[in-house]
């Protein structure tokens, strides 16, 4: 699963040589004539670089991680004209299985209300929070057991909300979602009985993505995918205002998702070798440059 590729991407990283500091966000990202040339960490310490690549929100890193001065006319013009995506609610459960979960559901489910471009008017342009939702429910030890103790089911419901734009105070509402989500899966018959089997709940709202993963608003996918923030017309992955500066992840070309995330990777990496001139260098040249 997903977990494994982080755990390959970690071990090339290290076998590579590289160092991974957790715990440790960015404050400011450092330049000189406008050029990056490091970061300054939350702590004060100031590391310094060659270059820098962000896989920060986009909004996040051109708005606060880069000083106004860094910045030109038309980025802060881009910044305050782009359009973000939704936002997410997600309930993480643990409940005892009945042995018939696998006649109703499957590994993947999308569960649609019944409406649906009156669900989508309500959170991207009412920015409301609907009376009714729609769901991606996962759930994962139908394909694997042993991810949750013998006799139970480890899921998630992912619920589309609107972003912190909407001013909906999720420290009240939070609790109430959770519980008003959980019961819908019981009572609409996808989970009969769930609320007498739950064994251990935990949810996370948009006040996670924006204070906890510094993504603007709460937004939890970069630029809404319009087409004019979409493929070719995202964030680019050079910055046009400072150089040295690359963008990578889901705000930037080609657009969010672990597919093009990682072929986003793959992009910047591309950008970068070129701009070294390691494009057609050998193999022993490459390996001793990393």
């Amino acid at each position: 699963g997903t977990g494994a590729l982080v755990r390959g991407l970690v071990r090339k990283l290290e076998e590579l040589g590289g160092e991974i500091r957790y715990g440790a966000p960015v404050r400011r990202i450092l330049t000189k004539g406008r050029r990056a040339v490091g970061v300054v960490l939350q702590d004060g310490e100031k590391l310094e670089a060659d270059l820098v690549v962000s896989n920060a929100d986009y909004v996040h890193t051109y708005g606060e991680l880069l000083a106004p001065e860094d910045r030109t006319w038309n980025g802060d013009w881009r910044l305050k004209r782009t359009r973000l995506s939704m936002s997410l609610f997600v309930a993480y459960f643990g409940f005892r299985a009945r042995g018939d979960e696998g006649e109703r559901l499957r590994h993947h489910n999308v569960l649609f209300s019944h409406r649906y471009e009156g669900l989508l008017r309500d959170i991207f342009w009412r920015k409301v929070l609907p009376e009714d939702f729609a769901h991606y429910l996962h759930l994962p030890t139908l394909t694997d057991p042993s991810l949750a103790p013998p006799g139970h089911h480890a899921a998630y419901t992912l619920i589309p909300v609107p972003h912190n734009g909407s001013g909906l105070d999720w420290g009240r509402l939070g609790p109430e979602y959770l519980e008003k989500a959980l019961r819908y899966l019981d009572e609409a018959g996808y989970l009969p009985g769930l609320m007498d089997r739950l064994v251990y709940t935990h949810f996370i709202t948009p006040d996670y993505f924006q204070w906890t993963l510094n993504s603007h608003l709460g937004n939890a996918f970069g630029p809404e995918p319009v087409l004019w923030q979409t493929a070719s017309f995202r964030p680019k992955n050079r910055s046009e205002d400072v150089k040295g500066l690359y963008l990578v992840g889901q705000s930037y070309q080609p657009g969010a998702g672990l597919p093009s995330v990682m072929m986003s990777g793959k992009m910047t990496a591309r950008l970068i070798a070129h701009d070294l001139g390691l494009e057609r260098a050998p193999k022993e040249l490459l390996e001793a440059r990393a």
